[in-house]
């Protein structure tokens, strides 16, 4: 059996990471659920024991552990060091090591098969990105992508606890604490300051990550918005093909492909909330032009958009050292 720590385990995205890992009855001889000191009176309930939250250090971590990550980039930095060090096997969340080209970068659906259980590090890729790829990838057996547009709808959730917290004061007719962050019955088109080119952070990763993921090099032509839903990423998606592409038939494939629900009436973020699938919605051709998809991609951002997407990682590596049936 194996030892399963998660560091972040008092955040947002870390606690659905204990959620996941007890629903899908991870394989696990310990747990340790690792926090910043602001945390250490807390308690963590794992599989009806309670654990107390550990700050991380070399002395807490072996051999062969499994690290899920769930802090912040630079936070990722100062931790994942010494557990590679160690020879654990850290899944991290944060964009630290994604765009590092010796680490692995992995949505299991797409290229899991890289994974080849002798890692120190697989990097978990941006919430927005994951679903994009999951619904991107099997389109590829249709033909050529020539370039694809996404403009995302992103819940509240994808900045943590504390943005929920706010949007709740929101709604529940507060002022807004920062007027220039307003959210409630508000969207806000940049999520993160735009860079000299225009580009938020978070479109520069849907970006550059898909295109590492998918192994291609196409123009993706992103724009990412922070609605006020407290949890679900929609995205509007357009993909261009070098040759004519049915909708009936992207659909059928889409239906055959692993983690994918396909609808065809309109779906809504509730929809996706909870769940552990990718959502295609209404996939049409452009009338003027019939290699020419439009589509929506809709996913709960906590889940595969980060936890689920980490312990299916988790999965994949065990099966590969043999650990796993």
């Amino acid at each position: 059996m194996i030892k399963v720590g998660v560091v972040g385990a008092t955040g947002l995205v870390g606690e659905t990471m204990i959620k996941v890992l007890q629903d899908r009855s991870f394989p696990s001889e310990s747990f340790h659920p690792f926090a910043s000191s602001r945390s250490e009176e807390k308690i963590i309930r794992y599989r009806n024991t309670d654990y107390p939250v550990e700050i991380i250090t070399p002395e807490a971590i072996s051999k062969g552990m499994i690290l899920f990550g769930a802090t912040s980039s630079n936070i990722a930095k100062k931790w994942i060091p010494m557990c590679i060090e160690a020879e654990a096997l850290v899944i991290d969340n944060s964009s630290a090591y994604r765009m590092d080209p010796d680490v692995l970068l992995v949505v299991p659906e797409v290229n899991g098969h890289l994974i080849t259980g002798k890692e120190n590090i697989i990097a978990n890729p941006n919430c927005s990105t994951i679903q994009l790829v999951v619904a991107l990838a099997p389109l590829q057996q249709l033909g050529g992508i020539q370039w694809v547009s996404v403009a995302t709808y992103q819940a509240v959730s994808g900045a943590g606890t504390p943005a929920l917290e706010e949007l709740q004061r929101q709604q529940n007719g507060n002022p807004p604490e920062n007027p220039a962050v307003r959210i409630h019955e508000n969207i806000i088109t940049s999520i993160g300051p735009p860079d000299a080119g225009g580009y938020c952070n978070e479109e520069i990763k849907l970006m550059n990550e898909t295109c590492k993921i998918m192994e291609l090099n196409f123009p993706i032509f992103a724009s990412t918005a922070r609605v006020p839903v407290r949890i679900g990423h929609t995205e509007a998606v357009v993909v261009k093909f070098d040759n004519p592409v049915q909708r009936d038939e992207a659909a059928a494939t889409l239906e055959r492909s692993p983690g994918i629900a396909v609808t065809r009436s309109g779906s809504s973020s509730v929809d996706a909330e909870g769940t552990d699938i990718v959502i295609v919605d209404r996939i049409r051709n452009y009338p003027g032009d019939p290699s020419v998809l439009q589509f929506w991609v809709l996913a709960d951002n906590l889940r595969k958009g980060a936890a689920l997407n980490a312990v299916q990682i988790a999965e994949e590596y065990l099966r590969n050292k043999g650990n796993m049936k």
